[in-house]
Protein backbone atom coordinates (compact mmCIF):
# COMPACT_ATOMS: atom_id res chain seq x y z
CA UNK A 1 0.00 0.00 0.00
CA UNK A 2 1.19 3.19 -1.26
CA UNK A 3 2.43 5.28 1.99
CA UNK A 4 4.48 7.74 3.36
CA UNK A 5 6.27 5.20 5.95
CA UNK A 6 6.24 1.35 5.77
CA UNK A 7 6.42 -1.33 7.75
CA UNK A 8 10.35 -1.34 8.86
CA UNK A 9 9.22 2.38 10.42
CA UNK A 10 6.53 1.00 12.80
CA UNK A 11 8.35 -0.66 16.05
CA UNK A 12 6.86 -4.21 17.29
CA UNK A 13 5.84 -2.98 20.63
CA UNK A 14 3.52 -0.75 18.40
CA UNK A 15 2.25 -3.74 16.97
CA UNK A 16 2.17 -6.15 19.50
CA UNK A 17 0.05 -3.09 21.21
CA UNK A 18 -2.63 -3.19 18.48
CA UNK A 19 -2.91 -6.70 18.69
CA UNK A 20 -3.36 -6.71 22.91
CA UNK A 21 -6.00 -3.69 21.79
CA UNK A 22 -8.35 -6.96 20.09
CA UNK A 23 -7.28 -9.30 21.44
CA UNK A 24 -8.11 -8.60 25.08
CA UNK A 25 -11.65 -7.89 23.72
CA UNK A 26 -12.21 -12.06 23.61
CA UNK A 27 -9.78 -12.24 26.91
CA UNK A 28 -12.79 -14.22 28.95
CA UNK A 29 -13.56 -16.08 25.73
CA UNK A 30 -9.44 -17.03 25.89
CA UNK A 31 -9.52 -17.62 29.29
CA UNK A 32 -12.15 -20.45 29.34
CA UNK A 33 -10.57 -21.92 26.04
CA UNK A 34 -7.38 -22.00 27.74
CA UNK A 35 -8.54 -23.76 30.89
CA UNK A 36 -9.87 -26.35 28.65
CA UNK A 37 -7.16 -26.89 26.99
CA UNK A 38 -5.07 -27.53 30.08
CA UNK A 39 -7.85 -29.77 30.87
CA UNK A 40 -7.11 -31.64 27.70
CA UNK A 41 -3.17 -31.51 28.32
CA UNK A 42 -3.31 -33.00 31.53
CA UNK A 43 -5.86 -35.86 30.15
CA UNK A 44 -3.05 -36.92 27.96
CA UNK A 45 -0.61 -36.95 31.06
CA UNK A 46 -3.27 -39.08 32.53
CA UNK A 47 -3.17 -41.67 29.96
CA UNK A 48 0.50 -41.82 29.71
CA UNK A 49 0.69 -42.21 33.10
CA UNK A 50 -2.26 -45.48 33.26
CA UNK A 51 -0.60 -46.96 30.07
CA UNK A 52 3.25 -47.15 32.50
CA UNK A 53 1.91 -48.59 35.42
CA UNK A 54 -0.17 -50.83 33.26
CA UNK A 55 3.00 -51.89 31.52
CA UNK A 56 4.92 -52.16 35.46
CA UNK A 57 2.05 -54.10 36.63
CA UNK A 58 2.61 -57.03 33.71
CA UNK A 59 6.50 -57.18 34.52
CA UNK A 60 6.15 -57.79 37.62
CA UNK A 61 3.12 -60.47 37.20
CA UNK A 62 1.12 -58.60 39.40
CA UNK A 63 -1.70 -58.15 36.24
CA UNK A 64 -5.17 -59.41 35.97
CA UNK A 65 -7.44 -59.67 33.04
CA UNK A 66 -10.16 -57.44 34.76
CA UNK A 67 -7.20 -54.40 35.74
CA UNK A 68 -6.26 -54.05 32.26
CA UNK A 69 -10.11 -54.04 30.91
CA UNK A 70 -10.79 -51.46 33.79
CA UNK A 71 -7.72 -49.77 32.61
CA UNK A 72 -9.32 -50.20 29.01
CA UNK A 73 -12.43 -48.47 29.71
CA UNK A 74 -10.91 -45.66 31.47
CA UNK A 75 -8.58 -44.75 28.83
CA UNK A 76 -11.62 -44.90 26.53
CA UNK A 77 -13.22 -42.71 29.09
CA UNK A 78 -10.48 -40.12 29.25
CA UNK A 79 -10.30 -40.30 25.55
CA UNK A 80 -14.05 -39.38 24.82
CA UNK A 81 -13.82 -36.63 27.38
CA UNK A 82 -10.55 -35.31 25.51
CA UNK A 83 -12.27 -34.91 22.44
CA UNK A 84 -15.29 -33.46 24.39
CA UNK A 85 -12.49 -30.79 25.80
CA UNK A 86 -10.82 -30.64 22.61
CA UNK A 87 -14.18 -29.37 20.54
CA UNK A 88 -14.68 -26.56 23.76
CA UNK A 89 -11.03 -25.08 23.23
CA UNK A 90 -11.70 -24.80 19.97
CA UNK A 91 -15.01 -23.29 19.98
CA UNK A 92 -13.75 -20.85 22.67
CA UNK A 93 -10.56 -19.85 20.81
CA UNK A 94 -10.68 -20.39 17.28
CA UNK A 95 -14.41 -18.83 17.75
CA UNK A 96 -12.54 -15.49 19.48
CA UNK A 97 -9.91 -15.49 16.68
CA UNK A 98 -12.78 -15.48 13.84
CA UNK A 99 -14.67 -12.65 15.78
CA UNK A 100 -11.73 -10.93 16.72
CA UNK A 101 -10.78 -11.16 12.96
CA UNK A 102 -14.36 -9.38 12.07
CA UNK A 103 -13.78 -6.68 14.22
CA UNK A 104 -10.17 -5.94 12.91
CA UNK A 105 -12.03 -6.25 9.42
CA UNK A 106 -15.27 -3.94 10.11
CA UNK A 107 -12.79 -0.77 11.84
CA UNK A 108 -10.28 -1.26 8.96
CA UNK A 109 -13.98 -0.94 6.51
CA UNK A 110 -14.63 1.82 8.86
CA UNK A 111 -11.38 3.56 8.56
CA UNK A 112 -11.32 3.45 4.70
CA UNK A 113 -14.40 4.90 4.16
CA UNK A 114 -13.68 8.06 6.28
CA UNK A 115 -10.08 8.51 4.35
CA UNK A 116 -10.43 11.34 2.05
CA UNK A 117 -10.98 11.14 -2.10
CA UNK A 118 -7.24 11.67 -2.25
CA UNK A 119 -6.39 8.62 -0.30
CA UNK A 120 -8.08 6.56 -2.88
CA UNK A 121 -6.44 8.31 -5.67
CA UNK A 122 -2.97 7.16 -4.73
CA UNK A 123 -3.91 3.51 -3.27
CA UNK A 124 -4.50 0.93 -5.52
CA UNK A 125 -7.75 -1.37 -4.96
CA UNK A 126 -5.84 -4.31 -4.59
CA UNK A 127 -3.75 -3.52 -2.01
CA UNK A 128 -6.88 -2.52 -0.01
CA UNK A 129 -7.89 -6.52 -0.69
CA UNK A 130 -4.61 -7.81 0.21
CA UNK A 131 -5.17 -5.91 3.85
CA UNK A 132 -8.67 -7.13 4.59
CA UNK A 133 -7.93 -10.79 3.42
CA UNK A 134 -4.11 -11.99 3.66
CA UNK A 135 -2.92 -9.91 6.09
CA UNK A 136 -5.99 -10.22 8.49
CA UNK A 137 -5.65 -14.06 7.95
CA UNK A 138 -2.15 -14.20 9.36
CA UNK A 139 -4.05 -12.60 12.90
CA UNK A 140 -6.32 -14.45 12.68
CA UNK A 141 -4.10 -17.74 12.78
CA UNK A 142 -2.07 -15.98 15.98
CA UNK A 143 -4.90 -15.03 17.59
CA UNK A 144 -6.40 -18.73 17.15
CA UNK A 145 -3.67 -21.20 16.96
CA UNK A 146 -0.48 -19.28 18.08
CA UNK A 147 -2.64 -19.24 21.37
CA UNK A 148 -3.12 -22.80 21.58
CA UNK A 149 1.08 -23.52 20.31
CA UNK A 150 2.11 -21.22 23.23
CA UNK A 151 -0.39 -22.69 25.90
CA UNK A 152 1.15 -26.42 24.58
CA UNK A 153 4.45 -24.90 24.89
CA UNK A 154 3.82 -23.96 29.09
CA UNK A 155 1.52 -26.03 29.89
CA UNK A 156 2.09 -29.09 28.60
CA UNK A 157 5.96 -28.91 28.27
CA UNK A 158 5.60 -27.99 32.12
CA UNK A 159 3.23 -30.63 32.92
CA UNK A 160 5.55 -33.19 31.00
CA UNK A 161 8.71 -32.01 32.21
CA UNK A 162 7.61 -32.33 35.84
CA UNK A 163 7.20 -35.95 34.85
CA UNK A 164 10.05 -36.89 33.39
CA UNK A 165 11.74 -35.08 36.34
CA UNK A 166 9.48 -37.18 38.84
CA UNK A 167 11.20 -40.59 36.86
CA UNK A 168 14.94 -39.73 36.58
CA UNK A 169 16.20 -36.13 36.92
CA UNK A 170 19.79 -36.85 35.65
CA UNK A 171 17.99 -38.76 32.66
CA UNK A 172 15.86 -35.70 32.11
CA UNK A 173 18.33 -33.04 32.40
CA UNK A 174 20.50 -35.21 29.43
CA UNK A 175 17.82 -35.67 27.28
CA UNK A 176 16.89 -32.52 27.19
CA UNK A 177 19.67 -30.45 26.69
CA UNK A 178 20.08 -29.84 22.94
CA UNK A 179 16.37 -28.03 23.17
CA UNK A 180 17.58 -24.67 24.66
CA UNK A 181 19.43 -24.42 21.21
CA UNK A 182 16.30 -24.00 19.99
CA UNK A 183 15.69 -20.10 21.43
CA UNK A 184 19.13 -19.53 19.39
CA UNK A 185 17.72 -20.33 16.28
CA UNK A 186 14.49 -18.81 16.50
CA UNK A 187 16.91 -15.56 17.23
CA UNK A 188 18.45 -15.85 13.85
CA UNK A 189 15.69 -16.54 11.97
CA UNK A 190 12.59 -14.93 13.02
CA UNK A 191 13.32 -11.26 11.64
CA UNK A 192 14.60 -12.77 8.46
CA UNK A 193 10.95 -14.70 8.53
CA UNK A 194 9.12 -11.24 9.42
CA UNK A 195 10.83 -9.21 6.62
CA UNK A 196 10.25 -12.13 4.00
CA UNK A 197 6.70 -12.43 4.49
CA UNK A 198 6.09 -8.61 4.47
CA UNK A 199 7.82 -8.80 1.08
CA UNK A 200 5.35 -11.65 0.20
CA UNK A 201 2.43 -9.84 1.40
CA UNK A 202 3.51 -6.59 -0.49
CA UNK A 203 4.00 -8.82 -3.69
CA UNK A 204 0.03 -9.99 -3.49
CA UNK A 205 -1.21 -6.25 -3.32
CA UNK A 206 0.37 -6.21 -6.26
CA UNK A 207 -0.93 -9.12 -8.08
CA UNK A 208 -4.58 -8.79 -6.55
CA UNK A 209 -3.97 -5.11 -7.73
CA UNK A 210 -3.32 -5.49 -11.24
CA UNK A 211 -5.56 -8.83 -11.41
CA UNK A 212 -8.79 -6.54 -10.39
CA UNK A 213 -7.31 -3.40 -12.25
CA UNK A 214 -7.68 -6.18 -15.41
CA UNK A 215 -11.24 -7.68 -14.84
CA UNK A 216 -12.37 -4.19 -14.08
CA UNK A 217 -10.82 -2.79 -17.83
CA UNK A 218 -11.47 -6.34 -19.39
CA UNK A 219 -13.14 -4.50 -22.06
CA UNK A 220 -10.36 -2.29 -23.31
CA UNK A 221 -7.95 -5.10 -22.50
CA UNK A 222 -9.91 -6.87 -25.84
CA UNK A 223 -10.93 -3.92 -27.60
CA UNK A 224 -7.11 -3.00 -28.06
CA UNK A 225 -5.93 -6.69 -28.92
CA UNK A 226 -3.55 -6.45 -25.48
CA UNK A 227 -4.77 -9.97 -23.80
CA UNK A 228 -1.38 -11.37 -24.42
CA UNK A 229 0.68 -8.27 -23.34
CA UNK A 230 -1.61 -7.58 -20.06
CA UNK A 231 -1.31 -11.72 -19.32
CA UNK A 232 2.87 -11.21 -19.96
CA UNK A 233 2.60 -8.43 -16.98
CA UNK A 234 0.09 -10.52 -14.81
CA UNK A 235 2.53 -13.79 -15.18
CA UNK A 236 5.64 -11.53 -14.06
CA UNK A 237 3.50 -10.28 -11.40
CA UNK A 238 2.89 -14.04 -10.67
CA UNK A 239 6.41 -14.90 -10.77
CA UNK A 240 7.53 -12.53 -8.36
CA UNK A 241 5.04 -13.60 -5.85
CA UNK A 242 5.80 -16.92 -6.00
CA UNK A 243 10.07 -15.96 -5.67
CA UNK A 244 9.08 -13.75 -2.79
CA UNK A 245 7.34 -16.87 -1.60
CA UNK A 246 10.60 -19.39 -2.19
CA UNK A 247 12.63 -16.83 -0.65
CA UNK A 248 10.48 -17.26 2.61
CA UNK A 249 10.35 -20.91 2.22
CA UNK A 250 14.26 -21.00 2.16
CA UNK A 251 14.13 -19.61 5.51
CA UNK A 252 11.65 -21.59 6.78
CA UNK A 253 12.98 -24.67 4.65
CA UNK A 254 16.03 -24.01 7.52
CA UNK A 255 14.27 -22.94 10.48
CA UNK A 256 12.18 -26.29 11.00
CA UNK A 257 14.66 -28.76 9.96
CA UNK A 258 16.80 -27.28 12.35
CA UNK A 259 14.61 -27.93 15.34
CA UNK A 260 13.30 -31.22 14.13
CA UNK A 261 17.00 -32.13 14.22
CA UNK A 262 16.94 -30.65 17.95
CA UNK A 263 13.85 -32.69 18.84
CA UNK A 264 15.14 -35.83 17.28
CA UNK A 265 18.57 -35.58 18.68
CA UNK A 266 16.72 -35.82 22.66
CA UNK A 267 15.21 -39.14 21.96
CA UNK A 268 18.35 -40.68 20.56
CA UNK A 269 19.62 -39.68 23.35
CA UNK A 270 17.20 -40.94 25.76
CA UNK A 271 17.46 -44.22 23.43
CA UNK A 272 21.48 -44.19 24.11
CA UNK A 273 21.00 -43.48 28.08
CA UNK A 274 17.63 -44.54 28.68
CA UNK A 275 17.51 -47.64 27.45
CA UNK A 276 20.41 -48.36 29.11
CA UNK A 277 19.59 -47.29 32.71
CA UNK A 278 16.15 -49.60 31.85
CA UNK A 279 18.27 -52.62 31.33
CA UNK A 280 20.33 -51.60 34.55
CA UNK A 281 16.89 -51.63 36.39
CA UNK A 282 17.67 -47.80 37.49
CA UNK A 283 13.91 -47.20 35.99
CA UNK A 284 11.36 -49.74 35.46
CA UNK A 285 10.03 -50.67 31.50
CA UNK A 286 7.21 -48.74 32.24
CA UNK A 287 8.71 -46.09 33.72
CA UNK A 288 11.18 -45.71 30.21
CA UNK A 289 7.77 -45.79 28.40
CA UNK A 290 6.21 -42.99 30.66
CA UNK A 291 9.12 -40.81 29.99
CA UNK A 292 9.42 -41.40 26.48
CA UNK A 293 5.76 -40.00 26.06
CA UNK A 294 6.37 -37.17 28.44
CA UNK A 295 9.73 -36.59 26.26
CA UNK A 296 7.76 -36.67 22.94
CA UNK A 297 5.20 -34.21 24.69
CA UNK A 298 8.34 -31.68 25.32
CA UNK A 299 9.65 -31.63 22.03
CA UNK A 300 6.06 -30.85 20.37
CA UNK A 301 6.42 -27.86 22.43
CA UNK A 302 9.95 -27.01 21.37
CA UNK A 303 8.62 -27.71 17.98
CA UNK A 304 5.73 -25.71 18.25
CA UNK A 305 7.65 -22.70 19.39
CA UNK A 306 9.28 -22.74 15.73
CA UNK A 307 5.04 -22.72 14.73
CA UNK A 308 4.16 -20.07 17.34
CA UNK A 309 7.71 -17.87 16.73
CA UNK A 310 6.19 -18.08 13.14
CA UNK A 311 3.14 -17.31 13.24
CA UNK A 312 3.73 -14.27 15.44
CA UNK A 313 6.33 -13.31 13.05
CA UNK A 314 3.58 -13.25 9.94
CA UNK A 315 1.07 -12.20 12.32
CA UNK A 316 3.48 -8.92 13.58
CA UNK A 317 4.29 -8.34 9.68
CA UNK A 318 0.76 -7.64 9.01
CA UNK A 319 0.04 -5.97 11.78
CA UNK A 320 2.65 -3.34 10.65
CA UNK A 321 1.06 -2.95 7.22
CA UNK A 322 -2.42 -2.80 8.91
CA UNK A 323 -1.44 -0.18 11.58
CA UNK A 324 -0.11 2.16 8.30
CA UNK A 325 -3.52 2.07 6.90
CA UNK A 326 -5.09 2.63 10.67
CA UNK A 327 -2.46 5.38 11.23
CA UNK A 328 -4.03 7.34 7.80
CA UNK A 329 -5.29 10.58 8.39
CA UNK A 330 -8.42 12.46 6.44
CA UNK A 331 -6.90 15.65 4.45
CA UNK A 332 -9.57 17.46 6.85
CA UNK A 333 -11.42 16.55 9.42
CA UNK A 334 -15.09 16.57 9.32
CA UNK A 335 -16.72 19.77 10.83
CA UNK A 336 -18.64 19.53 13.98
CA UNK A 337 -21.84 22.14 14.31
CA UNK A 338 -23.80 22.43 17.30
CA UNK A 339 -26.44 23.81 15.62
CA UNK A 340 -28.68 22.14 12.91
CA UNK A 341 -27.49 23.70 9.63
CA UNK A 342 -30.45 23.68 6.14
CA UNK A 343 -28.59 23.74 3.02
CA UNK A 344 -30.85 26.44 0.80
CA UNK A 345 -28.58 26.11 -2.10
CA UNK A 346 -26.90 29.77 -2.48
CA UNK A 347 -23.43 29.04 -3.56
CA UNK A 348 -19.96 31.67 -3.58
CA UNK A 349 -16.59 30.90 -4.27
CA UNK A 350 -13.70 33.72 -3.60
CA UNK A 351 -10.46 33.69 -5.30
CA UNK A 352 -10.68 29.96 -5.32
CA UNK A 353 -7.07 28.58 -6.28
CA UNK A 354 -6.51 24.40 -5.95
CA UNK A 355 -4.06 22.48 -6.61
CA UNK A 356 -3.98 18.40 -5.97
CA UNK A 357 -0.44 18.52 -4.50
CA UNK A 358 1.11 20.46 -2.23
CA UNK A 359 3.15 23.08 -4.13
CA UNK A 360 1.59 21.26 -6.95
CA UNK A 361 0.11 22.58 -10.57
CA UNK A 362 -3.03 24.64 -9.65
CA UNK A 363 -5.91 22.91 -11.36
CA UNK A 364 -7.98 26.29 -10.37
CA UNK A 365 -6.94 29.96 -10.35
CA UNK A 366 -8.78 32.52 -8.59
CA UNK A 367 -12.27 31.14 -9.96
CA UNK A 368 -14.79 33.66 -8.11
CA UNK A 369 -18.12 32.60 -9.00
CA UNK A 370 -21.66 33.29 -7.39
CA UNK A 371 -24.87 31.33 -7.77
CA UNK A 372 -28.08 32.43 -6.27
CA UNK A 373 -30.55 30.08 -4.41
CA UNK A 374 -32.87 28.01 -7.15
CA UNK A 375 -30.99 29.20 -9.63
CA UNK A 376 -28.81 27.29 -12.68
CA UNK A 377 -25.34 27.20 -14.28
CA UNK A 378 -23.68 26.01 -16.87
CA UNK A 379 -20.01 24.98 -17.15
CA UNK A 380 -18.27 24.68 -20.49
CA UNK A 381 -14.67 24.71 -21.40
CA UNK A 382 -11.95 21.83 -22.95
CA UNK A 383 -11.40 18.54 -21.17
CA UNK A 384 -9.14 18.83 -18.71
CA UNK A 385 -9.55 22.78 -17.92
CA UNK A 386 -11.36 21.54 -14.55
CA UNK A 387 -14.97 21.43 -14.94
CA UNK A 388 -15.38 18.57 -12.85
CA UNK A 389 -12.53 19.70 -10.16
CA UNK A 390 -14.99 22.53 -9.38
CA UNK A 391 -17.86 21.10 -8.67
CA UNK A 392 -16.12 18.19 -6.93
CA UNK A 393 -14.64 20.67 -4.21
CA UNK A 394 -18.18 22.03 -3.75
CA UNK A 395 -19.40 18.58 -1.98
CA UNK A 396 -15.86 18.69 -0.17
CA UNK A 397 -13.85 15.72 -1.33
CA UNK A 398 -10.41 17.40 -1.19
CA UNK A 399 -9.37 19.96 1.20
CA UNK A 400 -10.28 23.54 0.88
CA UNK A 401 -8.74 26.70 2.15
CA UNK A 402 -11.07 28.96 4.90
CA UNK A 403 -12.53 31.46 2.75
CA UNK A 404 -12.94 30.21 -0.11
CA UNK A 405 -16.35 28.09 -1.02
CA UNK A 406 -19.46 29.39 1.22
CA UNK A 407 -22.82 27.49 1.24
CA UNK A 408 -25.56 29.58 1.81
CA UNK A 409 -22.85 32.20 3.71
CA UNK A 410 -21.30 29.22 5.71
CA UNK A 411 -17.84 28.15 5.05
CA UNK A 412 -17.84 24.89 3.64
CA UNK A 413 -15.57 23.76 6.47
CA UNK A 414 -17.77 24.69 9.23
CA UNK A 415 -20.55 22.55 7.19
CA UNK A 416 -20.72 18.56 8.56
CA UNK A 417 -19.95 16.55 5.26
CA UNK A 418 -23.16 14.75 6.11
CA UNK A 419 -25.51 17.56 5.66
CA UNK A 420 -23.68 18.74 2.78
CA UNK A 421 -23.52 15.75 0.97
CA UNK A 422 -27.28 14.99 1.85
CA UNK A 423 -27.96 18.16 0.12
CA UNK A 424 -26.42 17.56 -2.54
CA UNK A 425 -27.29 15.51 -5.59
CA UNK A 426 -24.26 14.28 -7.91
CA UNK A 427 -24.53 12.97 -11.76
CA UNK A 428 -20.88 11.83 -12.59
CA UNK A 429 -20.03 11.24 -16.69
CA UNK A 430 -18.67 7.65 -15.67
CA UNK A 431 -21.67 6.64 -13.99
CA UNK A 432 -21.05 3.67 -11.19
CA UNK A 433 -23.92 1.25 -11.01
CA UNK A 434 -23.44 -1.45 -8.30
CA UNK A 435 -23.93 -5.26 -8.95
CA UNK A 436 -27.37 -5.27 -7.99
CA UNK A 437 -31.30 -4.55 -8.89
CA UNK A 438 -32.12 -1.39 -10.62
CA UNK A 439 -34.42 -0.22 -8.07
CA UNK A 440 -31.95 -0.69 -5.52
CA UNK A 441 -29.44 1.50 -7.89
CA UNK A 442 -32.06 4.42 -8.36
CA UNK A 443 -32.82 3.92 -4.86
CA UNK A 444 -29.31 4.02 -3.28
CA UNK A 445 -29.98 6.88 -1.27
CA UNK A 446 -33.35 6.21 0.39
CA UNK A 447 -33.23 3.87 3.16
CA UNK A 448 -34.53 0.42 2.48
CA UNK A 449 -37.83 0.68 4.58
CA UNK A 450 -38.75 3.91 2.80
CA UNK A 451 -38.07 3.25 -1.22
CA UNK A 452 -41.67 3.44 -2.44
CA UNK A 453 -41.70 1.44 -5.74
CA UNK A 454 -43.81 3.85 -7.21
CA UNK A 455 -41.30 6.78 -6.88
CA UNK A 456 -38.76 4.75 -8.56
CA UNK A 457 -40.93 4.55 -11.41
CA UNK A 458 -41.68 7.99 -11.58
CA UNK A 459 -38.28 9.19 -11.40
CA UNK A 460 -36.88 6.97 -14.01
CA UNK A 461 -39.56 8.32 -16.34
CA UNK A 462 -38.33 11.37 -16.23
CA UNK A 463 -34.87 10.29 -16.88
CA UNK A 464 -36.13 8.63 -19.70
CA UNK A 465 -34.87 4.89 -18.88
CA UNK A 466 -38.34 3.50 -17.72
CA UNK A 467 -39.10 2.42 -21.04
CA UNK A 468 -35.44 0.61 -21.91
CA UNK A 469 -36.06 -0.90 -17.95
CA UNK A 470 -39.69 -2.47 -18.91
CA UNK A 471 -37.83 -4.06 -21.97
CA UNK A 472 -35.85 -5.74 -19.27
CA UNK A 473 -36.86 -9.62 -19.28
CA UNK A 474 -36.57 -8.85 -14.78
CA UNK A 475 -37.90 -5.42 -15.45
CA UNK A 476 -36.69 -3.32 -12.19
CA UNK A 477 -35.48 -6.48 -11.18
CA UNK A 478 -32.90 -7.27 -13.17
CA UNK A 479 -29.62 -7.06 -11.58
CA UNK A 480 -27.10 -5.12 -13.16
CA UNK A 481 -23.37 -6.43 -14.08
CA UNK A 482 -20.28 -5.28 -11.80
CA UNK A 483 -20.44 -1.54 -12.67
CA UNK A 484 -23.53 -1.73 -14.43
CA UNK A 485 -21.30 -3.29 -17.59
CA UNK A 486 -24.39 -4.65 -18.79
CA UNK A 487 -25.82 -1.29 -19.26
CA UNK A 488 -24.98 1.08 -22.14
CA UNK A 489 -23.36 4.50 -21.26
CA UNK A 490 -26.72 6.28 -22.11
CA UNK A 491 -28.64 3.93 -19.84
CA UNK A 492 -26.47 4.00 -17.24
CA UNK A 493 -25.94 7.52 -17.16
CA UNK A 494 -30.06 7.69 -17.33
CA UNK A 495 -30.26 5.93 -14.28
CA UNK A 496 -27.66 7.73 -12.67
CA UNK A 497 -30.45 10.63 -13.14
CA UNK A 498 -33.09 9.31 -11.45
CA UNK A 499 -30.94 8.27 -8.79
CA UNK A 500 -29.85 11.77 -7.78
CA UNK A 501 -33.21 12.92 -8.39
CA UNK A 502 -35.11 10.56 -6.56
CA UNK A 503 -33.49 12.19 -3.08
CA UNK A 504 -34.56 15.00 -3.62
CA UNK A 505 -31.63 17.40 -3.36
CA UNK A 506 -31.07 20.87 -2.80
CA UNK A 507 -28.16 21.33 -5.29
CA UNK A 508 -27.84 19.31 -8.09
CA UNK A 509 -24.72 18.66 -10.19
CA UNK A 510 -24.74 16.99 -13.50
CA UNK A 511 -21.24 16.34 -15.04
CA UNK A 512 -21.01 15.58 -18.87
CA UNK A 513 -24.33 13.33 -17.52
CA UNK A 514 -26.04 13.18 -21.09
CA UNK A 515 -22.30 12.56 -22.99
CA UNK A 516 -23.43 9.45 -23.75
CA UNK A 517 -27.06 10.27 -25.08
CA UNK A 518 -27.84 11.26 -28.90
CA UNK A 519 -29.40 14.65 -29.58
CA UNK A 520 -32.93 13.50 -29.38
CA UNK A 521 -32.88 11.62 -25.98
CA UNK A 522 -30.55 14.45 -24.47
CA UNK A 523 -33.64 16.60 -25.86
CA UNK A 524 -36.18 14.54 -24.40
CA UNK A 525 -33.97 13.99 -20.58
CA UNK A 526 -34.02 17.99 -20.28
CA UNK A 527 -37.69 18.51 -21.21
CA UNK A 528 -38.75 15.99 -18.45
CA UNK A 529 -36.15 17.54 -15.92
CA UNK A 530 -36.85 20.69 -16.79
CA UNK A 531 -39.34 20.81 -14.08
CA UNK A 532 -37.19 19.03 -11.92
CA UNK A 533 -34.81 22.04 -11.93
CA UNK A 534 -37.04 24.72 -10.62
CA UNK A 535 -36.77 25.41 -7.13
CA UNK A 536 -33.20 23.59 -6.54
CA UNK A 537 -29.74 25.33 -7.40
CA UNK A 538 -28.65 23.52 -10.56
CA UNK A 539 -25.25 22.99 -12.23
CA UNK A 540 -25.03 21.36 -15.49
CA UNK A 541 -21.44 20.57 -16.85
CA UNK A 542 -21.53 19.60 -20.81
CA UNK A 543 -20.41 19.54 -24.16
CA UNK A 544 -23.20 20.24 -25.64
CA UNK A 545 -24.39 24.18 -25.86
CA UNK A 546 -28.00 22.88 -26.35
CA UNK A 547 -27.83 21.49 -23.04
CA UNK A 548 -26.41 24.86 -21.15
CA UNK A 549 -28.19 27.07 -23.18
CA UNK A 550 -31.48 28.10 -21.21
CA UNK A 551 -29.33 28.04 -17.88
CA UNK A 552 -28.73 31.06 -15.53
CA UNK A 553 -25.68 31.75 -16.39
CA UNK A 554 -22.91 29.98 -18.37
CA UNK A 555 -19.41 29.95 -17.91
CA UNK A 556 -16.33 28.63 -20.00
CA UNK A 557 -13.07 27.27 -17.51
CA UNK A 558 -9.49 26.97 -19.44
CA UNK A 559 -6.69 25.91 -18.08
CA UNK A 560 -8.54 26.17 -14.63
CA UNK A 561 -9.37 30.44 -14.90
CA UNK A 562 -13.28 31.59 -15.75
CA UNK A 563 -12.43 32.96 -19.33
CA UNK A 564 -16.17 34.10 -19.85
CA UNK A 565 -19.16 34.05 -18.07
CA UNK A 566 -22.46 35.14 -19.33
CA UNK A 567 -26.03 34.14 -20.13
CA UNK A 568 -26.44 32.03 -23.60
CA UNK A 569 -27.08 35.83 -25.61
CA UNK A 570 -24.27 37.91 -24.01
CA UNK A 571 -21.41 34.85 -24.85
CA UNK A 572 -22.32 34.51 -28.49
CA UNK A 573 -22.41 38.19 -28.48
CA UNK A 574 -18.57 38.27 -27.16
CA UNK A 575 -18.00 35.52 -29.86
CA UNK A 576 -15.08 33.76 -28.35
CA UNK A 577 -14.93 30.15 -27.19
CA UNK A 578 -18.46 29.76 -26.44
CA UNK A 579 -19.61 31.05 -30.20
CA UNK A 580 -16.98 28.72 -31.61
CA UNK A 581 -18.92 26.13 -30.15
CA UNK A 582 -22.06 27.37 -31.03
CA UNK A 583 -21.07 27.65 -34.74
CA UNK A 584 -19.13 24.11 -34.94
CA UNK A 585 -22.01 22.55 -33.57
CA UNK A 586 -25.02 24.00 -35.07
CA UNK A 587 -23.09 23.63 -38.68
CA UNK A 588 -22.31 19.57 -37.56
CA UNK A 589 -26.45 19.34 -37.15
CA UNK A 590 -26.82 21.48 -40.33
CA UNK A 591 -24.84 18.61 -42.16
CA UNK A 592 -26.39 15.84 -40.34
CA UNK A 593 -30.11 17.28 -41.18
CA UNK A 594 -28.85 17.22 -45.21
CA UNK A 595 -27.85 13.65 -44.86
CA UNK A 596 -30.80 12.58 -43.14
Amino acid sequence: MSSKINESQIKTKEALKFLWKYLKAGLVSIVIGILFLMTADYLQIIIYRIVGKTIDSISTENITYSLITKNAIIILLLAILMAAVRFFWRHFIIGNSRKREKQIRDDMFTKIQSLSFSFFNRTKTGDLMALLINDLNAIQRTFGFGIVIIVDIIFLGAMALISMFGIDVRLTLISIAPLPLIAFIMIFFGRLIEIKFSKVQESFSTLSAHAQESFSGIRVIKGFTQENEDSKAFYDKSQDYVNKNMDLIKIWGFFFPSINFLASLSIAIFYQFGLKDIILTKISIGEGVMFLSYLNMVVWPMIGIGFAFNMLSRGIASTKRIIILMNSKPDFEDAQSDKEITIKGEIEIKNLTFSYEENGKDVLKNINLRIPVNSSIGIMGKPGSGKTTLVSLLFHLFKIEDGKIFIDGYDINQIPLKTLRKAIGYVPQDSFLFSDTITNNIALGIDEDKIDFSKVQEFAKIACIDEDIEEFKEGYNTVVGERGITLSGGQKQRVSIARALIVNPTILILDDALSAVDAQTEKSILTHIKSQLKGRTSIIIAQRISTVKDCDQIIVLDEGKIIEHGTHEKLLENKGYYYRMYELQRLSEEIEKERI
